[in-house]
């Protein structure tokens, strides 16, 4: 399974990349803003700005991270069954491109809409960068979602081999198993090793790659000593205790 540290550590680094990029480019803009002596014909101008030019470049480093722990998911991914690795790059690709497009074309958005508004009701730059994380996504949100399109993508890798592997091959549930733990990942959880059509049977083909849903820290994956985190015992007591 992917290693969920990694995951985590990297969600964070990029939601912090985030926050700092969006304050540092709200405070340049609020700064040009409170210097000029027209303020609606700098409001204005603020249409033609690049805005999101200049947020993708600072939030670089967040990119490249993302990228890399892209990376990091395959090499940590049990591999049962060769695959064609042209798919898992093209979707890693995609997933960049959400980053890259609509994620930094919200925020940018936002806080050209914020810093207009600010100014004109003479917000400070630090509350107009409030505001663009209210309206925006939030730090919390940023990290779901890193942290949700980077075990989808594990999920889909291991479902490729599944594909292929032999219709008698045995799956089980991994992933931690506590008091966050959704009941519907409970219940994979409790149910053992099984095969890809009995999984289909019991819980629909959906969560061979969404697991139990946003934020979901749990996958199916091929039964073996390198499973790592499954405990159907736990997972039954806690079923029987919700």
């Amino acid at each position: 399974m992917a290693n969920q540290n990694d995951i985590d550590t990297a969600s964070e680094q990029i939601a912090r990349i985030m926050d700092t990029a969006k304050g540092e480019l709200v405070a340049s803009l609020v700064g040009l803003g409170t210097q000029v002596t027209d303020l609606n014909a700098f409001i204005d101008s603020l249409i033609s700005l690049d805005i999101e030019g200049t947020l993708k470049a600072k939030v670089q480093k967040a990119t490249t991270i993302y990228a890399q722990a892209h990376r990091k998911v395959l090499e940590s991914t049990i591999n049962f069954a060769d695959i064609d690795g042209r798919g898992l790059s093209a979707f890693a690709r995609l997933n960049e491109e959400l980053f890259d497009s609509a994620i930094i074309r919200n925020v940018s958005g936002q806080i050209r809409t914020q810093v207009a508004q600010g100014l004109q009701a003479g917000l400070t730059a630090k509350q107009i960068t409030q505001q663009v994380a209210v309206s925006s996504i939030s730090n919390a949100q940023m990290q779901t979602v890193v942290n949700t399109t980077l075990n989808t993508y594990s999920r889909m890798v291991t479902n490729q081999m599944m594909d292929i592997a032999p219709d008698n091959t045995k799956y089980v549930y991994i992933g931690p198993v506590d008091p966050r733990t959704r009941d519907k990942c409970l219940l994979m959880a409790s149910a053992g090793a099984i095969t890809k059509k009995e999984i289909v049977s019991r819980f629909g083909e959906a969560v061979l790659i969404d697991g139990g849903g946003f934020n979901c820290r749990h996958k199916w994956e091929i039964q073996s000593k390198e499973g790592g985190f499954n405990n159907p015992e736990e997972a039954k007591k806690r079923l029987e205790n919700a």
